[in-house]
């Protein structure tokens, strides 16, 4: 092989790195859907505090330490996942801006897609591992008590400001995970 054919495959490897980088960054769309949370309601809290409860968000079975490079991408898809689902099968309080609720929904989904071509970029990657599998039952039994809990209030506006105010925590979470795969 030429010096030149080496440096051409060198390139295209580079090239190809950074390409796969820069569609696995979601630091910015997180942030933005976590501006969004933050914006679509002034409600004040104080007639909610009665209403408080704690989620038991599983961060044993989240240990961003311990988790692998893929392992984290598939468990931040779920949790984007999840909180799609909350978000676009229960109605949201009509007091909410409705195009920011809208803004979130898309959002999210553009998350999930960036993720999804990422995982189908790593030609290495096949199955998540056992510990993703227990993280990803773990978030799903985390969500659905968010929508029981949402049920058994009757979707009382209170109750979703307590959820929008849960899920802006754990868009902190995922900001942290994603930095595993930009590393």
């Amino acid at each position: 092989m030429t010096f030149c054919s080496l440096l051409s495959v060198a390139l295209v490897l580079l090239y190809s790195s950074i390409l796969c980088s820069l569609g696995c960054d979601l630091s910015q769309g997180l942030q933005e859907d976590f501006s969004l949370l933050n914006q679509m309601s002034t409600f004040s809290l104080v007639p909610c505090l009665k209403d408080r409860i704690n989620f038991n968000f599983p961060k044993e079975a989240m240990e961003g330490n311990q988790l692998q490079r893929e392992d984290a991408k598939v468990i931040v898809h779920e949790m984007l996942q999840q909180i799609f689902t909350l978000f676009s099968q229960n109605a949201a309080p009509a007091a909410w801006n409705q195009t920011q609720v809208m803004q979130l929904l898309i959002g999210l989904d553009q998350q999930m897609e960036k993720l999804e071509r990422c995982l189908a970029q790593n030609v290495e990657w096949e199955e998540p591992s056992l510990g993703s599998k227990n993280s990803r039952l773990a978030l799903r039994s985390y969500f659905q008590g968010m929508s029981q809990y949402l049920e058994g209030k009757k979707y009382s506006h209170c109750a979703w400001e307590l959820i929008r105010i849960e899920i802006r925590k754990y868009f902190l979470f995922m900001s942290k995970l994603t930095r595993k795969f930009r590393d």
